[in-house]
């Protein structure tokens, strides 16, 4: 029982996966190079330092910053179910099937030997893989404020849209949960397919490439 389990039509997991995290992820430091350069605070900076050092290292707490405000909550709700119910059970109740009839339906959830043998542990996988997820999408956001007219509302609905969209395309392209970000970010007990880690693995990436690339586009100009 947790936030990411989607259990019998549970919606809570998959309203965070689909629409919280790209929004917790990106408002808290993804403007923060328009703040700088909208108050003058970044002339200031440059002159005291490597331009390079300084989007690079804003880059990484960007990164750590999406990475936090989705893992605390998470962790948080993970700790208020401990308080609810018992550290350790044999399986969940599905469908009122008895125990030991319930690993049926459970053999297809994502990592199904980790979630049998530790199911806390299976939860902190799930509690790392949005936090990193987070992070590449605040990165994202901090890579598009380098383009020009960009205003910090732009910054979050941009990675926002674009979340959301590859999460559309990828529900069109299959009918799976292969193509789909926001799938593999919630625990699916009654899944028809096992989630491919090799897609999001080259999905991220490409998008760390990206977003290094524009980083470094935008240190090979003038600031002053």
């Amino acid at each position: 029982m947790w936030l990411l389990y989607n259990k019998v039509r549970g919606q809570w997991g998959q309203l965070f996966a689909y629409f919280l995290i790209p929004l917790f992820a990106t408002i808290p430091y993804s403007d923060s190079y328009l703040e700088d350069k909208r108050a003058g605070v970044i002339n200031f900076i440059i002159t005291r330092c490597d331009k390079r050092v300084y989007l690079f290292c804003k880059g990484i707490v960007v990164f750590f910053s999406g990475f936090i405000v989705v893992f605390a909550p998470l962790l948080f709700n993970q700790l208020l179910c401990f308080c609810l119910l018992p550290v350790y059970s044999p399986s969940e109740n599905v469908f009122n099937h008895p125990t030991y009839n319930a690993y049926q339906f459970l053999s297809t959830v994502q990592l199904p030997k980790l979630h049998s043998i530790n199911p806390y542990l299976h939860n902190l996988f799930y509690m790392l893989l949005n936090g990193v997820c987070a992070g590449i999408i605040a990165l994202v956001s901090y890579s598009i404020s380098f383009f020009r007219k960009m205003n910090r509302y732009l910054v979050v609905i941009l990675a926002f849209l674009f979340y959301l969209l590859e999460n559309f395309i990828g529900k069109l392209i299959s009918s799976s949960t292969t193509f789909s970000i926001a799938d593999y970010l919630i625990i699916l007990p009654f899944s028809s397919e096992i989630t491919k880690y090799q897609y999001l693995l080259i999905f991220i990436m490409v998008l760390l490439f990206i977003s290094a690339i524009t980083i470094n586009l935008r240190c090979s100009k003038d600031e002053v």
